[in-house]
């Protein structure tokens, strides 16, 4: 009698799933030309194998238990820094010196084309935290800035200064608005300038360049010809009053007697400016003593016709002229006149960029 017997091996690596998920256990075959008593003693022999391989199985679990233990041990130790591998690493590492760096500044910007205060406040600006205030001495330099660096919104601010700050300093004005090409700044900034003719010094004017210089004489003198044609109105032929008035011609005398006052009241202080030209010449203001008619509504008509007059010589509200508003249409008789024409500022007079 003979067996054939099947018995798996145990698993090398513990750890390993696949091999622990295999069952344990011996497969006996018997063959049928043996005798009884070789199969008692075969199955004998089988007995004495099966114990033996369950003694080295207990022994190996034993081992891998305290390997694990060890293991985990060693681990804890690396941790908690008093293993052998923390000392060694200690010990191989390189001792770094500690020194400590001397105060002062760290880098150093080199600024070639904008000035260092100039640089400092853009960066107040940028940083969120900090007050970029925009004055006379740097909105030049921020306008630079922020032209070559594309920022926006600091271009917005700085031109905002400008143009409600304009009339402190109109040729400074005038000149960045040349730079940057800013129509609406040049427009504004022009305003002071021709109202303050002989306001200003050679070293200023020379600034600004020869083309706005150009453009700053004719506009002179295109209004001093139409102050001399208004001086040479004859108010008293050409004004007619209303329809209900009851002494036409002592209207027209009156008025221009006070247009001839407001007339010489331009020249007083020198040589006449828009600004003046407009009080006493549109508005009939600072005339002593006031234009006072009989009637409410001759009042309202004879200041109707000096607006009105006004506006058609200096071609107030003609786009392109140079000047802003629309005018009033010129007529002997304003039926229903209220009051004066609303019309411009007083600073009516400006030149174009382009």
């Amino acid at each position: 009698m003979s067996s054939i017997i099947t018995i798996p091996q145990p698993p090398s690596n513990p750890r390993d799933r696949a091999s622990r998920d295999l069952q344990m256990g011996v497969t006996c075959a018997s063959d049928p030309d043996t005798s009884p008593e070789d199969a008692d003693a075969d199955v004998d022999d089988l007995k004495i194998e099966l114990a033996s391989l369950n003694c080295k199985e207990g022994e190996s679990s034993s081992s891998d238990t305290e390997q694990k233990h060890s293991d985990r041990r060693e681990s804890l130790e690396r941790l908690q820094g008093r293993g052998k591998s923390r000392a060694s690493l200690e010990r191989s590492a390189p001792v770094k010196s500690r020194t400590r760096k001397p105060s002062g500044a760290e880098a150093k910007i080199v600024l070639k084309e904008e000035r260092a205060n100039t640089f400092h406040d853009f960066l107040k600006f940028v940083y969120p935290h900090l007050e970029c205030s925009i004055t006379w001495n740097n909105v030049e330099g921020l306008m630079n800035i922020s032209s070559k660096l594309c920022v926006p919104a600091l271009s917005k601010q700085c031109l905002t200064f400008l143009l409600t700050h304009a009339a402190g300093k109109p040729i400074k004005a005038m000149r960045i608005a040349e730079l940057f090409e800013e129509e609406q700044l040049y427009r504004e900034s022009s305003r002071f300038v021709l109202d303050n003719p002989g306001g200003w010094s050679e070293s200023e004017l020379g600034t600004l360049s020869q083309e706005t210089l150009l453009k700053l004489e004719k506009r002179r003198n295109w209004f001093l010809e139409r102050v001399l044609k208004l001086g040479l109105v004859n108010v008293a032929k050409e004004y007619q009053c209303c329809a209900t008035c009851p002494e036409p011609a002592v209207c027209a005398r009156l008025l221009d007697e006070r247009w001839r006052q407001a007339y010489s009241s331009c020249f007083r202080f020198g040589p006449c400016q828009p600004s003046m030209v407009y009080r006493y010449l549109r508005g009939l203001e600072g005339v002593t003593p006031p234009l006072t008619l009989t009637h409410l509504t001759c009042q309202s008509h004879a200041k109707a016709f000096t607006t009105t007059l006004f506006d058609r010589m200096f071609s107030l509200g003609v786009r392109g002229s140079g000047s802003g508003a629309d005018p009033a249409p010129l007529g002997a008789r304003v039926p229903g006149v209220q009051g004066p024409v609303a019309g411009p500022r007083r600073h009516f007079l400006y030149c174009s960029l382009k």
